[in-house]
């Protein structure tokens, strides 16, 4: 746990009776202000980057899973649309013999 600042205060002020202001200023400066439990270290590094390539690594896995089932579905909406062609053109198709029976029914005597 990190000194205060009345403490840190107190122990420069002691240090200053003792060794005198620039030695005091030397020695402060070498304590920490901060919890050094706080401090990240090499192996904490190493950690972090192992865990982050596995976690890289299972990302990757889902995107390629990921471009497969869209893969899937491209095909499928390609096949749904060449269905839709085919059944739009049958409509026409069927529109036009409507039209010519009836243009025939209304000319035939």
């Amino acid at each position: 746990m990190p000194a205060s600042e009345a403490a840190r205060h107190d122990l420069y002020n002691g240090l200053t009776e003792l060794l005198g202001p620039q030695r005091a200023e030397t020695l402060m400066a070498a304590l920490p202000a901060y919890d050094t439990s706080d401090l990240v270290t090499k192996s904490d590094l190493a950690l972090f980057g192992t865990e982050m390539r596995a976690e890289m690594s299972e990302l990757g896995a889902r995107v390629s899973q990921l471009e497969v089932r869209m893969t899937a579905v491209e095909s499928a909406l390609v096949a749904i649309n060449l269905r839709l062609d085919r059944m739009f053109l049958a409509l026409v198709g069927g529109l036009i013999v409507i039209v010519a029976a009836m243009i025939g029914t209304a000319f035939m005597p």
